[in-house]
């Protein structure tokens, strides 16, 4: 009976250690949502995580954004030229694989857009070829070339003839420069009409010749490849990583993924992590609770 009193306080407070330790632990994830009675919640529910979850996400978010995982990090750690050598690569076995392609053009591109799609962006490159040509066309100044050539081959044509005296220059000309105007005239007016249906022709040719055919026609080996790759990685990415990177919200990514955790799922994540320490928090308790009830033990012994 004595030694059961004498154990009984070390003991006794080695459990209440224990359990309110324990109980502490549980609080901070459990229970997960408000308890209710009535109307009045009860009080430490729910548990200190799943009432904080909001404010938690933002300082984890915080942390991985701002402190751990820095845009400057994130420019460092991109493997620029593995990235530039996997798309070099890749690229290429395309093209290789393109060259051995019987698909025609227009089959290949219908593989990606609607058949309304693509007449659609023929007819618009039509406009684009026919306006170019009709543009430099009358770039040329039609009327002045007919009045020059023109008067140049008839001179040499009556040149040491009787004809000579009757056509001079004043002549051929007044009579080249109205048909060089009624040549340029026409142009203006029927010249598109003439023009589109060649454009068309030639641009239906290319739509039925196969991928291999055209891809077979380009000078193109691996070194042009890669060089084609650097440059537009440059272009494209290593000009605009900061501006990349600072539209990319690291921060913001990681708290909304947080926010958006179930709370049971956010409970096994943190446990899963941190399992070993809560329990050594909870045997610790048991541990003071055990000395405490000891030293009670010893001061009521003197």
């Amino acid at each position: 009976m004595f030694v059961l009193k004498l154990i009984a306080g070390p003991l006794i407070g080695a459990l209440i250690g224990y359990c309110t330790n324990f109980i502490a632990v549980k609080m901070l994830f459990k229970p997960h949502r408000p308890v209710m009675v009535g109307k009045h919640r009860l009080p430490f529910t729910p548990g200190l995580i799943p009432k904080r979850k909001d404010e938690l996400a933002g300082a984890i978010g915080s942390a991985i954004g701002e402190v751990l995982l820095t845009k400057e990090d994130l420019a460092k750690a991109l493997p620029a030229d593995q990235i530039k050598e996997s798309i070099a690569d890749g690229l290429w076995q395309r093209f290789l694989r393109a060259r051995e392609s019987e698909v025609s053009i227009e089959e290949g591109a219908c593989g990606y857009l609607t058949k309304e799609r693509y007449d659609e962006l023929q007819l618009k490159l039509e406009d684009r070829i026919t306006g170019k040509i009709m543009e430099g066309i009358r770039q040329m100044d039609i009327s002045n070339i007919v009045v020059t050539e023109g008067s140049q081959a008839v001179r040499e044509k009556v040149q040491g003839t009787m004809l000579a005296m009757m056509f001079n220059d004043q002549v051929i000309q007044s009579v080249a420069a109205p048909i060089g105007e009624e040549i340029e005239c026409y142009i203006d007016e029927n010249g598109e009409d003439k023009i589109r249906p060649i454009v068309t022709k030639e641009l239906d040719k290319i739509g039925e010749q196969t991928i291999g055919n055209l891809t077979q026609q380009l000078p193109l080996e691996r070194g042009h490849m890669s060089r084609i790759v650097e440059e537009l990685y440059a272009t494209c990415v290593e000009d605009t990583m900061e501006e990349m990177l600072e539209k990319l919200d690291i921060a913001g990514i990681v708290e909304e993924k947080v926010r958006g955790m179930d709370v049971v799922k956010l409970e096994a994540l943190i446990l899963s992590v941190m399992k070993k320490e809560l329990n050594a928090i909870v045997n610790l308790g048991a541990l003071i609770g055990l000395v405490i009830g000891l030293l009670n033990l010893f001061i009521s012994m003197l």
